[in-house]
C-alpha cells in the first residue's frame, strides 16, 4: 500500500521566546514493513542538524533557533510503501539487547492490579507460549480499558489509566508494556501513524502501540486500541521505554520570563491518504 502522510504541529507562546532547541523523532527508518519513497521534515523558523540514528534505529534530528519567535510550526510530508508482516518487525539497525526493555520508567511502573492483569493473560499458558500470552494480554487491555479521548494527559501513568479503566492509545500501550515486563517479556512503546484508524477523531494525531520480543520471531507489534497486530496500515516511526522516550518532538526554550512564556496553544493535525495514482 502507498500512503501519503501530512503532519503539522503548531506551537504558540504567550510571549516571544528568545531561542529554542528541539530534538525530533519524526523521520522513520526503513524496515521489513516500510519503504520510504519521499520524506521531508520542515521547521519554519529553525536550522536543522544532520540526522543521526541511535541504537534503537530511531532517526533523530535537532532544530535550533537563535531568534525571537512566538509561533513555530513543524511540517512532515511523506510518501511510503507499506507491507503486511503480520506484526513482525525487523530492522538490522535496531541493535539494543531486548533485555533493556525489561526495566520500567516512571510512566510504566506496575502496581498490584497491573501485575494481576499480566497473570490473568498468562493463565492457562506455558511460559514459552509468549505469543499466545501477548495476544491474550492485548485483548484483555482492549476489553478492560475504554478508549476515551481527553481522559488522560501526557503525564498519566499506566497505573492511573488502568485504575480509572479509560485512556487513549498511549495509555493502553503503557499498560500492555507495564504488564508484559512483570512476566519477563521485553516490551517497548512504539509511536507512529495508522491509516484508517478505527478510533480516528479530532482528538487523535499520531498513533501508539506496543512491541514485545517473542522468541523465534523477534519484535512483534500489538495494538490494543484496535485489537490487532500492525499491518500495512501502520507506519512505525520511533520507539522507547515509554511515550516520553519515543516522543516525536522534545525541546527547551530560553530567554523566558517566569511562567509568562508557557505554550498558549498547541495544535496537531495528521492526515493519511492512500495513494491510488498507480492504479
Amino acid at each position: 500500500m502507498e500512503i501519503i502522510i501530512e503532519h503539522t504541529t503548531k506551537y504558540e507562546y504567550k510571549n516571544p521566546v528568545a531561542g529554542l532547541i528541539q530534538s525530533t523523532k519524526l523521520y522513520p527508518s526503513e524496515y521489513n514493513g516500510l519503504k520510504i519513497l519521499d520524506w521531508n521534515v520542515h521547521h519554519d523558523s529553525a536550522e536543522k542538524s544532520a540526522v543521526y540514528k541511535d541504537g534503537e534505529a530511531n532517526n533523530i534530528q535537532s532544530f535550533t533557533s537563535l531568534k525571537k519567535v512566538k509561533k513555530i510550526q513543524f511540517t512532515v510530508l511523506g510518501k511510503v510503501e507499506t507491507f503486511d508482516t503480520k506484526g513482525v518487525y525487523f530492522n538490522p539497525d535496531d541493535k539494543l539487547d531486548p533485555c533493556v526493555y525489561l526495566r520500567n520508567s516512571n510512566l510504566t511502573i506496575p502496581d498490584v492490579d497491573i501485575k494481576n492483569l499480566a497473570l490473568e493473560a498468562k493463565n492457562g499458558f506455558n511460559n514459552d507460549e509468549r505469543l499466545l500470552i501477548s495476544h491474550n494480554l492485548m485483548n484483555l487491555v482492549r476489553e478492560k480499558v475504554e478508549y476515551k479521548p481527553l481522559s488522560t494527559n501526557n503525564e498519566t501513568t499506566a497505573q492511573v489509566a488502568y485504575n480509572q479503566k479509560k485512556g487513549v492509545c498511549q495509555d493502553q500501550a503503557h499498560i500492555m508494556v507495564s504488564a508484559a515486563r512483570t512476566i519477563n517479556i521485553p516490551a517497548r512503546y512504539v509511536n507512529g501513524y495508522m491509516h484508517n484508524n478505527s478510533h480516528s477523531s479530532e482528538f487523535q494525531s499520531t498513533h501508539a502501540w506496543a512491541e514485545f520480543f517473542i522468541n523465534d520471531l523477534g519484535w512483534v507489534g500489538f495494538d490494543p486500541t484496535n485489537g490487532c497486530s500492525p499491518d500495512e496500515r501502520y507506519i512505525r516511526v520511533s520507539c522507547g521505554l515509554d511515550a516520553s522516550e519515543a516522543a516525536p518532538i522534545k525541546g527547551v526554550f530560553y530567554g523566558h520570563n517566569g511562567q509568562n512564556n508557557l505554550i498558549e496553544n498547541l495544535d496537531i493535525h495528521v492526515q493519511t491518504l492512500e495513494n491510488n495514482s498507480q492504479q
